[in-house]
């Protein structure tokens, strides 16, 4: 009997100790900005750093929730409110790419872009989000660049 409770013991204690350790991130490590709570694990996958044209990137990358229980999937239109209500100051762009939704909120500098993927859909439609990636530029991108990644094309000046 003593087995058994000694057992049941170490059963409870891990399971907390699991559950305390499986917390969703709240802001990201990189950026420092808020993290939707839909992200599905608690630390972001770094992404290599980059050249992207005469800047370079440090990025942070997040898949949603959406992607391992498509009927609790946050839409992409929600997301994007999430991001415009928590993001002060930040300038939203809208595209479409491979097929699917692309949404850019990037700071006055463009020195920080995060940008929102949406499930293959398509054009329009408003799909479960899939991902979020937190950038960071120096130095800062134009307005152009940006535009243009959500769209698919490098547009560099």
């Amino acid at each position: 009997m003593k087995t058994l409770y000694l057992s049941l013991v170490v059963f409870v204690i891990a399971i907390v100790s699991a559950a305390g350790q499986a917390k969703k991130a709240t802001t990201d490590p990189l950026t420092g900005l808020p993290v939707i709570p839909a992200v599905l694990d608690n630390q972001p996958d770094k992404m290599p750093n980059a050249q992207v044209c005469k800047s370079k990137m440090q990025g942070d990358f997040y898949l949603l929730s959406s992607i391992m229980s498509p009927e609790k999937a946050i839409k992409m239109d929600a997301a994007a409110a999430w991001y415009a209500s928590n993001l002060s100051g930040f300038t939203k762009v809208k595209g479409y790419e491979s097929g699917r939704s692309q949404i850019a909120f990037y700071n006055a500098d463009r020195t920080i872009v995060i940008f929102l993927t949406g499930q293959s859909g398509a054009q329009g439609e408003n799909t479960g989000a899939y991902s979020v990636a937190y950038q960071r530029y120096q130095p800062g991108l134009s307005e152009k660049t940006i535009v243009g990644m959500t769209q698919g094309k490098m547009v560099c000046n």
